[in-house]
């Protein structure tokens, strides 16, 4: 099971489904986890405290678990992440005793769809992944207003996720 995290509605959102769509012809199940429709509160620690971490949390750290990879889809804000995906990972984080556990060697292929050039968020993403003990694919898929998707680009990236996640 491939776990698609999808930080945007709209066109990420789209890519998303494409993306999808390349996966199954690869012959690997896929779920979309949509990060805005989670609606998680804003990560702090006195929340945690007082609160807990929340159920979606540790439902999401359960699928994550279990999942062969990941599938990272996020726009570029302000040259870097939006809100919703660094806050989703500082609640992941706080999962169990070691806040790389979910991560760790996990394989990752990053994606984005992005008003201005998507890069900047890309490297967020791969710098972040990285230092969180993933495996980070070395290519990415990357779609602008100006820049649509290159199919045939976008299928030999994710036929070589598939050969590294099926191992």
């Amino acid at each position: 099971m491939i776990l698609i995290f999808v930080a945007s509605l709209n066109e990420n959102m789209k890519l998303a489904k494409s993306l999808q769509e390349q996966l199954k012809n690869e012959n690997l199940n896929s779920e979309i986890i949509n990060l805005v429709e989670l609606n998680l509160p804003m990560y702090d620690t006195l929340k945690e405290q007082n609160d807990g971490i929340p159920t979606k949390i540790n439902e999401l750290s359960e699928k994550m678990d279990k999942a062969e990879g990941f599938l990272f889809i996020s726009p570029e804000y302000n040259f870097s992440l939006p809100p919703v995906l660094v806050n989703t990972i500082a609640w992941l984080s706080r999962i169990g005793d070691d806040f790389r556990s979910l991560f760790a060697l996990k394989k990752i292929q990053l994606a984005t769809h992005s008003g201005s050039g998507g890069q900047d968020a890309l490297n967020a993403m791969r710098t972040q992944f990285t230092r969180l003990n993933a495996i980070v694919l070395p290519r990415e898929i990357l779609t602008t207003y100006t820049k649509a998707l290159n199919v045939e680009s976008s299928q030999r990236i994710i036929s070589q996720f598939a050969n590294i996640v099926k191992g």
